[in-house]
């Protein structure tokens, strides 16, 4: 037993030194230093500096973390790593959003603390790598295809048609001469046959305001002189709703045919040649010219090419021509309309044509004159709708109004028809009206109550009826003659008492209305013949006829 915890004893002892080895070596573990990200399109280089070299079998490791809400994930290509740098791409991961790394040094199953670098966005961290280029040479021109920065790759894929390109070309053992382009190929004419020309080309991007470094340097030789010439100074004109393209040629008995390209495949990265399409009423023609319909082509940029032909011999392709359709448009007029106010003109002017695309980013202008001045002012405005203010009331202006497209080919419509219109009273004219037409009619009120009574008074005067009888007088202060008029319908019955002569009276009993009591009353007031008398009146009437007949 003793033995044998002696001899437990005795390889402790032995590990000891190994173990004080081990823990020293992790203490002098230090973490990486200088960690830096260098990334040229969609390849990313992880670099650092250590200090852990006299340790022997150190390694790093790296990891990486996306928008700091996820978890810490190893990067590919960065685990174990015996060097100071590591080279990486993350195509599955946005190249929008910001990123973490850090590296730490490893020896065996120890490992120095985490040397991180600050968070960042890959795509403003990028730098662009120079773009891919390939040549075709011919008898007279050098066509370059280009291919944009990280071909295939993810850090510039939606960026395609930010970047324009600097094709730089010499004649070897000559100058320089540069050229901009934005399009994805390039013919540079007007060279020497069997000559050799070198060139290279870089990448900016328009937006970041980065560039790249130039291409490798490529050199090509043309071929030999073409016996058939090319055609050249290609030109288009409109006429009604047909484009007419015209060339010179300096070969003679040969035919011609025509070609277009939609503009935008230029914009795309790649050979575009076999996207050129034939024009049918180009396609054989033995003239410098010809005339085609323009609803041939179906896009507002395009771009069109000649070939002379004769047999089975061509010529090379002319020149591409970059036709904009807006510039060989037809503008019509404008439709105007005017509504007036007090002190101005609400104008509008609106474009005929009912496709938006035609009518988007126009300017119009109007000019204004009041109607008895010679004096023409004008506005233009991106904005259809003008307010011409600070005008006189109830006054007579005129407008017209075109469309302009001097931003781009200097071009304009017609002008519209003369408009006219009457500004609006001002309150002041309008307290004036209202003045007016209140006493105009107060004074008609006083001259007709004026005159109605003046034709009461000359009425009185001139044409009064004449004085009734003294019996009817009498008669009508006894009961008013209104009453009389204004008897009740009801029949009554009276006596009354006619005397005939002086020797006989007659007593008789009638039923009246009071309409035939009137009357009757009255014919015999007019002829003065008897008396009249009432029931109540018996005794008057009596001591009456007695009087008479005395």
């Amino acid at each position: 037993m003793l033995a044998l915890l002696g001899s437990a004893a005795l390889v402790l002892v032995a590990g000891a030194p190994w173990v004080l080895l081990a823990a020293a070596g992790a203490e002098d573990l230090e973490p990486p230093e200088d960690v830096d990200v260098y990334i040229i399109d969609d390849n990313f280089t992880l670099r650092w500096s250590s200090k852990n070299e006299s340790l022997g079998s150190v390694t790093f490791s790296a990891e990486y973390q996306i928008d700091e809400t996820e978890n810490w994930l190893k990067l590919p290509g960065c685990q174990h790593v015996t060097g100071t740098e590591c080279k990486f791409s993350l195509l599955n991961t946005s190249m929008y959003v910001k990123m973490k790394f850090r590296v730490r040094a490893e020896t065996g199953k120890f490992a120095s603390s985490w040397t991180e670098v600050d968070p960042f966005i890959p795509f403003l961290r990028a730098h662009i790598g120079p773009p891919g280029v390939r040549l075709a040479a011919e008898d007279q021109a050098v066509i370059v295809y280009i291919s944009h920065p990280g071909q295939g790759g993810k850090m510039w894929s939606s960026d395609i048609l930010r970047f324009e390109y600097r094709v730089v070309i010499w004649q070897k053992s000559s100058n320089e001469t540069s050229i901009t382009t934005t399009y994805y190929t390039e013919k540079i004419s007007k060279l020497l046959p069997e000559t050799t020309y070198c060139l290279k080309v870089k990448a900016i991007h328009s937006s970041l305001g980065k560039h790249s470094n130039y291409s490798a340097v490529q050199c090509i030789n043309t071929t030999e002189a073409s016996k058939m010439p090319v055609p050249e100074n290609i030109e288009v004109d409109a006429r009604g709703e047909s484009y007419v393209l015209k060339w010179d040629c300096a070969s003679t008995d040969v035919s011609f045919r025509a070609q277009w390209l939609p503009g935008y495949f230029k914009s795309i990265s790649g050979s575009s040649s076999n996207e050129w399409k034939p024009i049918p009423t180009c396609a054989d023609v033995q003239t410098t010219h010809c005339v085609f319909p323009k609803n041939t082509i179906h896009t507002g940029l395009f771009f069109l090419r000649v070939q002379a032909f004769s047999g089975k011999s061509t010529s090379f392709w002319s020149e591409d021509k970059l036709i904009d359709s807006q510039k060989y448009t037809t503008i019509p007029p404008p439709v105007l309309a005017v509504t007036p106010t007090r002190d101005s003109l609400l104008v509008y002017v609106s474009c005929q044509d009912n496709s938006s695309s035609k009518c988007h980013g126009l300017t119009y202008e109007i000019i204004f004159w009041e109607k008895t001045s010679s004096t023409k002012r004008n506005m233009v405005k991106e904005s259809p709708e003008f307010t011409i203010e600070n005008l006189q009331p109830q006054t007579v202006y005129c407008v017209q109004a075109r469309v302009l497209l001097f931003a781009t080919w200097n071009r304009s419509s017609s002008f519209t028809d003369v408009l006219c219109e009457k500004t609006r009273p001002g309150h002041s004219s309008s307290m004036i009206w209202i003045i007016t037409g209140f006493g105009t009619l107060f004074f008609s009120v006083f001259i007709l109550y004026a005159g109605k009574n003046f034709l009461k008074y000359l009425n009185y005067v001139f044409f009064s009826s004449p004085k009734p009888p003294a019996s009817i007088d009498e008669f009508f202060s006894e009961p008013p003659s209104k009453n009389l008029l204004f008897l009740t319908p009801e029949e009554h019955t009276e006596r009354c008492f006619i005397i005939e002569n002086t020797d006989t009276v007659a007593v008789t009993e009638e039923n009246h209305t009071p309409e035939e009591e009137h009357r009757k009353y009255t014919s015999q007031t007019s002829q003065d013949s008897g008396n009249y008398s009432n029931e109540e009146e018996n005794t008057t009437g009596s001591e009456s006829s007695q009087g008479l007949r005395l």
